[in-house]
């Protein structure tokens, strides 16, 4: 719960922050329609539907230097409510929530619009895993879970405070290992929009800051609790050190290494139990204070018998809140399959 509790916080702050500043301001209403990615053969059964949905949004946008330095961009920040349902009403249901919004423009004219939507929110779903009357449904076991996604979008405005939008969404719920099973569940879908403007200006022209160096230095501590299989929650610290260099405006290569101590996994006496360590590369997105990682790492060393898997995947969204330290939240998966979502520090050096 207090995961959860963190991220409504994160989610109301980067949301609600200055809202009645903002030079641009709007609403959006859109529908959608996909397929279910079965990621693993023992879903192919219950994947075979076409979910729908509709959506209502509110957006703003600061267009003052100080904002525009946030991701070296001009971005809206938002609040979404979202309804899909997954079209199988006796084994799936639908699921509803709140998200907030992150969408960066990454080109701009006089009439079109090319942007990136990216959300993370809560979702409450109507059917979830029951051993005995819905044993099917392996993607989800809780009621609460968590919805992140991301969305290509291209927009024309058709007049002053009206415009229309065409987007690809990649959507992923799961309840990020809080409970078993946990599958999570892929949907890719069309989406058609449509905006009214409340407010809009014409955007001032920014000049980025050089970057003193291309390379970056970067020690990260992450906590988060897991299940033991039965007994209750218990901790897992993660340590991890790592460098990386910029190749251009917003992309950048590294590599380090992950050091993470699971106290679920039934630790002994020796330190080396329930321990694992993991050299990662990584690529990042980087938007001015804005970082978002992904992490391939190896399992260099792990307990016997406890973990089957080779290789993982971190994902992490970190925000620089003042030159040197940063904050974020990660998703640690194995493939498709998400096992746990983490809250991280970083110190640059």
């Amino acid at each position: 719960m207090q995961l959860k509790s963190f991220l409504l916080i994160l989610l109301v702050y980067l949301t609600g922050m200055d809202a009645t500043a903002q030079s641009h301001v709007r609403l959006g209403a859109r529908a959608s329609v996909g397929s279910i990615i079965a990621h693993s053969s023992d879903l192919q059964a219950i994947s075979q539907s076409k979910p729908y949905g509709i959506s209502g949004s509110m957006q703003w946008m600061k267009t003052s230097r100080k904002n525009w330095e946030a991701c070296n961009c001009f971005h809206y920040l938002g609040l979404e409510a979202y309804y899909y349902n997954f079209n199988y009403p006796s084994v799936l249901g639908a699921a509803s929530g709140i998200a907030g919004t992150f969408e960066p423009l990454i080109w701009k004219s006089e009439s079109w619009v090319v942007s990136l939507r990216t959300g993370i929110g809560f979702s409450y779903l109507g059917k979830v895993h029951d051993p005995v009357n819905n044993p099917s449904n392996i993607f989800f076991s809780s009621p609460l879970s968590f919805l992140l996604f991301v969305a290509p979008a291209v927009e024309y405005q058709f007049s002053d405070d009206w415009s229309g939008s065409f987007s690809l969404n990649y959507n992923h719920i799961s309840n990020g290992g809080q409970k078993q099973p946990n599958k999570g569940m892929n949907f890719p879908m069309l989406e058609l929009g449509i905006f009214r403007y409340l407010s809009r200006d014409e955007l001032p022209r920014y000049e980025k800051i050089p970057v003193d160096s291309p390379w970056q230095f970067l020690t990260e501590a992450a906590f988060t609790t897991k299940n033991d299989g039965g007994m209750g929650r218990k901790p897992v610290l993660m340590l991890a050190t790592e460098v990386y260099r910029s190749l251009g405006a917003i992309n950048a290569l590294g590599a380090g290494v992950d050091w993470t101590k699971d106290f679920s996994l039934h630790p002994s006496r020796s330190f080396r139990s329930a321990m694992t360590l993991a050299p990662f590369l990584s690529h990042h997105f980087t938007l001015g204070r804005i970082d978002f990682s992904q992490w391939m790492a190896y399992y260099l060393y792990k307990p016997k018998g406890q973990v089957d898997h080779t290789f993982y995947q971190r994902y992490i969204l970190r925000y620089r809140l003042w030159d040197q330290f940063a904050a974020g939240i990660g998703l640690k998966a194995h493939g498709h399959v998400a096992e746990n979502i983490d809250f991280r520090l970083a110190w640059y050096w």
